[in-house]
C-alpha cells in the first residue's frame, strides 16, 4: 500500500516524467482552445461539421437583405426615391446570373438582390448599373418564381433573358439547344455548357449596352457584405494603380509571379478557406514536416547540450537524457505538426489588403476587367461548344494562365455562398462547404464605420451626408447602424 504513492513520486521526481506532462499539459490545453476557436477551418484537424458553417454575419446580412426587399417590393417607388438607377456613366455593370431553383420559400436571387442595394447609398447606386440575367428556357417567366416580382420592382436597370436578347434569326435554335442541354439533370457535360454559354453571354450584355470599366458576375446564390460597392471601387482604384509601376511588363503565356504582369483579368470578392492551406495537408509527412523537424531539434539539442555544460550540476541534472528526448524527440515534431494540422486560415487567416493570387475558388463574385472581356467571352463560346466544356469558375482561370493575366483578390471578402440548392446539381453537401468563415467574422458596426470612410473618400462629404439621411428613412438601414 505504501509503495503505489513513493513509486509515483519517484515517478515524479524524474526530468524526463516532468517534462513529458508537462507537454502533454500544453497538447490538452492547446486541443482545447482549438476545438473552441478553429473549428470553422476546414483544414484544420478541430473542424467541426456540426458547426463549422454556422452562420453569424451572414444571418444578420440576409436579415438586412430580406427587409429591404420586402419593403421596396410593397412600395416600388421606394427604391426608385431612395436609391434611383445608374447614372449615365457607370464604373461597374454587375449582371446577377439566375435561374429558377426547387427550393422552399423565397429564391436565393432574391436575398442576393436585396444584399446588393441593402444600404447603399444614392451615389454608390449611380456608379453601378445592375442588369438580371433570367437564364431560363425556354420561358422564364413561367419557370422564374422571382421573375414577376422583381420585373415589377422596378430595382434593377435591365432584367434580360435569351428571349428578350438573342437576335431573331438564332433564337429559336438556340433555345431548343439550351433547352436540350438541361432535359438530363445527369449530364453534367450538358449542364456545364449551358453555364458556361450564360456566362459569356452575361459577359456580352454588359460590352454591348454599357461603357463601365468593369464588369462584375454574381451568381444568384450569394450575400454581399454592407458596403461592398464602395469598398470594390476604392480596391478597383488601387488595382489601377498597381499596374502602372513601371516594373511590370507585357503578359506572357504561364503562371507568371506577382509584379510582373501589367494588366489584370478578375478581383476576387469570394472566396474559401479550403483554398487556403498549407500545400501538403497536415500529414506528418505533408509539407516535409519531417525534414522541418530534423532541422529544428538537431540545432536545438546541440543548444541545450552545450547549455547543460555550463550549468551548475544540480541544474544540469534537470536536462538529463529522457528530457532532451521528450523535448527534441517528441515536443518539437508534435508542436511542429499541431501548427500544420491547425489550419493556415485559422491560425494565419488573411490580412486585409489587396494582393495578386493564383490560387482561389469559384466564380459566385468576380469583377472582370473590361479590357479582356469580350476575348474572355469568345473564350467562354468556343468552350461551350465542345463535348467536355470544362467549368464556368475554372475555364477563367485557364484563360488567365494562357494569356499571363494577374488575378487579385482583396481582402476581407465581400461575399458569402449561401446555396445549398445547387442549379447545376452540385450535391448538396458538397454546395454548402463552399463557405467563407472569414466572412462569418464580419462585424456589422465596422462594416457601417467602413461603409460611412469609403464613400466619403470616394465621393464627398455630401454623399455621406445624403447617405445618414437615408439610413434614417430607409428599411434594413437605421437599425443596424451604429451613430458615427
Amino acid at each position: 500500500m505504501i509503495c503505489r504513492p513513493r513509486l509515483a513520486s519517484d515517478a515524479l521526481s524524474q526530468p524526463g516524467i516532468r517534462a513529458l506532462l508537462l507537454l502533454l499539459t500544453i497538447v490538452s490545453l492547446y486541443s482545447i482552445y482549438g476545438s473552441l476557436y478553429f473549428y470553422r477551418d476546414p483544414l484544420s484537424i478541430f473542424f467541426s461539421e456540426e458547426h463549422g458553417f454556422d452562420r453569424f454575419y451572414s444571418a444578420t446580412r440576409q436579415a438586412e437583405a430580406d427587409e429591404f426587399l420586402d419593403a421596396v417590393l410593397a412600395d416600388p417607388d421606394l427604391a426608385r426615391s431612395e436609391l434611383g438607377n445608374a447614372g449615365p456613366t457607370p464604373k461597374i455593370c454587375a449582371v446577377f446570373i439566375t435561374v429558377g431553383r426547387n427550393v422552399d420559400g423565397r429564391q436565393y436571387v432574391d436575398s442576393a438582390v436585396g444584399s446588393f442595394l441593402a444600404n447603399m447609398s444614392h451615389a454608390e447606386r449611380e456608379t453601378v448599373h445592375l442588369k438580371l440575367f433570367f437564364a431560363d428556357v425556354p420561358n422564364p417567366n413561367a419557370q422564374h418564381k422571382s421573375y414577376a416580382h422583381l420585373t415589377a420592382a422596378g430595382i434593377a436597370d435591365e432584367i434580360f433573358t435569351y428571349n428578350s436578347t438573342l437576335p431573331p434569326k438564332e433564337k429559336d435554335a438556340k433555345i431548343r439547344e439550351f433547352t436540350e442541354y438541361i432535359k438530363d439533370r445527369q449530364d453534367k457535360h450538358a449542364l456545364e455548357k449551358k453555364t458556361v454559354y450564360d456566362y459569356a453571354y452575361a459577359l456580352d450584355r454588359c460590352v454591348l449596352t454599357t461603357e463601365a470599366p468593369y464588369i462584375a458576375l454574381f451568381e444568384e446564390d450569394i450575400l454581399l457584405a454592407d458596403g461592398w460597392a464602395a469598398r470594390t471601387l476604392r480596391n478597383l482604384q488601387i488595382i489601377e494603380e498597381m499596374m502602372k509601376d513601371p516594373r511590370r511588363h507585357e503578359p506572357k503565356k504561364g503562371k507568371i509571379a506577382p509584379g510582373v504582369p501589367n494588366t489584370w483579368l478578375y478581383l476576387r470578392l469570394f472566396n474559401q478557406e479550403r483554398s487556403f492551406g498549407w500545400s501538403g495537408g497536415y500529414g506528418f509527412r505533408s509539407n516535409k514536416l519531417h525534414i522541418i523537424s530534423f532541422a529544428v531539434s538537431i540545432p536545438l539539442l546541440l543548444v541545450l547540450l552545450l547549455v547543460r555544460r555550463k550549468m551548475p550540476r544540480h541544474l544540469a541534472r534537470h536536462l538529463d537524457g529522457w528530457t532532451l528526448l521528450v523535448i527534441c524527440g517528441l515536443a518539437v515534431p508534435l508542436i511542429l505538426w499541431l501548427f500544420y494540422a491547425s489550419g493556415k486560415a485559422a491560425l494565419i487567416g488573411s490580412p486585409p489588403g489587396v494582393r495578386e493570387e493564383f490560387f482561389g475558388c469559384c466564380n459566385q463574385a468576380l469583377v472582370y476587367n473590361r479590357e479582356h472581356a469580350e476575348e474572355l467571352s469568345d473564350f467562354l463560346k468556343i468552350a461551350s461548344g465542345r463535348a467536355v466544356p470544362g467549368r464556368s469558375d475554372m475555364l477563367p482561370k485557364k484563360f488567365a494562365y494562357e494569356h499571363g493575366f494577374a488575378r487579385i483578390s482583396a481582402y476581407p471578402m465581400l461575399a458569402q455562398h449561401a446555396g445549398r440548392v445547387s442549379a447545376i446539381d452540385t450535391s448538396n453537401d458538397e454546395a454548402k462547404r463552399v463557405w467563407s468563415m472569414a466572412f462569418e467574422d464580419l462585424k456589422p458596426s465596422k462594416l457601417a464605420r467602413e461603409h460611412i470612410r469609403d464613400v466619403q473618400a470616394l465621393f464627398g462629404d455630401e454623399a455621406v451626408e445624403q447617405m445618414r439621411r437615408q439610413w434614417v428613412r430607409a428599411p434594413g438601414g437605421s437599425a443596424n447602424k451604429t451613430p458615427i
